[in-house]
């Protein structure tokens, strides 16, 4: 894991802080940094700074970085994981080929073997030289061959052109921005904010959807003007004869519907996210877990364990750290406890309190570069610290397993009219069953959300909003005005999961998670990302991941016997939670209040006087409480901060 930047020069003229712009994200890479320079007709030339290791400097005889005029530059910031040896320094030239790379490719011991079998040499044991090698052997086609997080900016100085790639599901980040005078590439939005060019311009789209829904990253777009994303599965590929840019999909998302048994399907899963959490174990420094105590997290753990013990590793001590609070309410160190003790594993515990949310929040809010949408985030933040202080540079957790396996309530309207319009009515009857012995009494409103959603908009118009379940108005403390609204219309439960998958919440989740660990230089590893499960668990028919009110139904019977029945049967979703609730209505009370009061509101978006309604009866609880506040709290502290031009920290 590392922090890359990366800048094409439109004009000679135009001085750029390429130093300034790379070291910003020391903290993603403190182990070593490294520049690269090239002009048209020359050959690409690696530099050195003050921060560049010195056994990388002597090995490779790099100069510092100079003034040298240069159409393309490169910035590297290195977090040693692979190759710890000065060998794996970037960025790293191979032929015509120049690289500046951020990520892993689990499976590069794999492809190496099928490139060393092409007669090719291999002069490190990183993947960096493997994706190097991989590219000059096929092209562009080496990218169907990953299996990784990864975002790379790779110079190709015969074609004169620059190939701009982000992994499948966007795990790793890259944003640009193209300017008058540059195009420039990067893996925080910091790095860009410092360039000669930027002027901050509010995006009201973008903060309006944060504000009124919680969406993050859920486009190209971000929350400034001029400052966009790669998308997942993308490449970007400057023509460096003209600066033009093109965009193309390498990764198109296209799940198989399963056609199998549900015995098979079940050992297809064990098999894939064993192998998944095999490979992310790959590491030459010590890896870790963040282990909440939820069903996510202690799959992993216990599959953790279970790989060690069958490569002749059973007297390795894992090792875990997890959110704990005084507070039981919002408290799953029990079941954490429970799968330590069946792992053996080491815990390291940490306690987020409310002091320290308000001690951390200036750096906090400057490291996520954007809001975030609740203080679940400051306990991730918290267990990444608590990793790093344990000396863990390599965590492995469960992200992504809620949003391809119908983790989160709301699923339930679309799993219900997916039934209805597919025409499994026996199904259908068989759940509204299930849900009454749960809960006592029919599933209403998801039967007759199921049963209107063939009907025209129109005809749902003259219905009164008491049969119309789902149907949301815009709350009276933001304003609207000429800016789009959302559609939540999803006619089936996988549609539903494609959605959370692909527009929230899952790409703010892996934001978070990103800048998060990267704060405390910090590797994080998912396998429920891999591409492989998604791709299976995406074609399922529904009833193999919801099924009679019990979410991540195929996970919780596969892992029968391996993971203890106590977390296999829990109902009572939790993860990273902090005591938000509690902090706004009582620890920080009048400091929330505040906070309200004193920061600022951008054209007008919010209305003052309701917002501040909304928190004193939420305080005061006359409302149920909700996310909603932070949001906004959080989302004016972030915007005074970038109104003052507070953009380094």
């Amino acid at each position: 894991m590392c922090g890359i930047f990366g800048v094409v020069k439109k004009t000679n003229t135009i001085i750029l802080p390429l130093k300034e712009a790379t070291q910003i994200i020391k903290h993603r890479g403190p182990n070593d940094s490294g520049f690269l320079l090239w002009q048209k007709g020359e050959i690409p030339e690696i530099f050195a700074d003050e921060d560049t290791d010195e056994e990388s400097r002597l090995f490779h005889g790099l100069e510092f970085l100079s003034d040298k005029n240069y159409q393309v530059a490169f910035g590297h910031r290195r977090l040693s994981i692979l190759d710890l040896s000065p060998a794996g320094h970037q960025p790293m030239i191979f032929n015509n080929l120049s690289l500046c790379y951020n990520g892993e490719i689990y499976n590069y011991l794999e492809v190496r073997e099928e490139l060393l079998k092409l007669g090719r040499v291999f002069k490190t044991q990183s993947d960096s030289e493997v994706i190097l090698q991989a590219w000059h052997e096929w092209g562009e086609g080496c990218l169907q061959r990953f299996n990784g997080m990864f975002a790379f900016l790779l110079l190709d100085s015969n074609l004169g052109k620059l190939f701009v790639v982000r992994d499948r599901f966007g795990v790793k980040p890259l944003y640009y921005t193209d300017c008058s005078g540059y195009i420039a590439f990067a893996s925080e939005i910091k790095q860009l904010r410092i360039l000669p060019e930027y002027q901050f311009k509010l995006n009201e789209q973008i903060a309006f959807d944060y504000l009124r829904y919680g969406f993050l990253d859920h486009e190209t777009d971000t929350f400034e003007k001029g400052i966009y994303q790669v998308d997942p599965g993308q490449i970007l590929t400057v023509n460096l004869s003209d600066n033009s840019v093109t965009h193309k999909q390498w990764y198109v998302f296209d799940p198989k519907p399963w056609e199998g048994t549900m015995d098979q399907a079940e050992e297809n899963l064990r098999s894939i996210l064993k192998d998944a959490t095999k490979l992310r174990l790959r590491s030459d420094v010590p890896v870790g877990s963040a282990l909440s105590g939820g069903l996510d997290s202690s799959t992993i753990v216990c599959l953790m364990r279970e790989i060690l013990d069958e490569s002749g590793n059973e007297n390795k001590i894992l090792e875990t750290v997890t959110s704990c609070n005084l507070d039981k309410r919002y408290d799953e160190t029990a079941f954490a406890e429970i799968i330590n003790e069946k792992t053996g594993s080491k815990s390291h515990k940490v306690y987020p309190s409310f002091e320290k949310l308000k001690h951390d929040l200036g750096k906090l809010v400057w490291h996520m570069d954007y809001p975030f949408g609740s203080t679940s985030q400051f306990s991730q933040w918290c267990v990444f610290e608590g990793a790093a202080k344990a000396g863990l540079t390599v965590m492995i957790d469960g992200q992504g397993a809620d949003e391809q396996l119908a983790g989160y309530g709301g699923n339930d309207l679309p799993f219900y009219t997916g039934l209805f319009r597919g025409g499994k009515f026996g199904q259908l009857v068989d759940e509204a069953k299930s849900y009454k012995e749960v809960n006592g009494n029919y599933p209403i409103g998801f039967l007759l959300g199921a049963i209107q959603s063939p009907l025209p908009e129109n005809v749902k118009q003259i219905l009164p909003n008491k049969w119309r379940p789902g149907k949301e108005e815009n709350p009276d403390w933001i304003n609207q005005g000429k800016l789009n609204g959302h559609n939540f219309k999803s006619e089936s439960l996988q549609q539903h999961l494609l959605s959370q998958i692909h527009t929230s919440p899952l790409p703010s989740l892996l934001r978070y998670e990103d800048r998060n660990s990267m704060a405390f230089s910090v590797e994080s590893r998912t396998p429920f990302m891999d591409y492989r499960l998604m791709e299976f668990t995406l074609g399922l028919p529904e009833r193999m991941v919801l099924r009679n009110g019990e979410r991540k139904y195929i996970l919780r019977k596969s892992f029968r016997g391996i993971v203890p029945d106590a977390i296999l049967d829990r109902r009572d979703k939790m993860g990273f939670v902090s005591a938000e609730e509690r902090w706004l209505k009582e620890d920080g009370k009048d400091w929330f209040f505040d906070k309200i009061m004193s920061s600022e509101n951008p054209f007008e978006l919010l209305n003052d006087d309701n917002v501040h309604k909304l928190i004193k009866d939420t305080q005061d609880n006359k409302i149920q409480f909700s996310f909603d506040t932070w949001r906004i709290i959080n989302f004016k502290m972030w915007y005074t901060q970038m109104s003052q031009k507070n953009y380094s920290f």
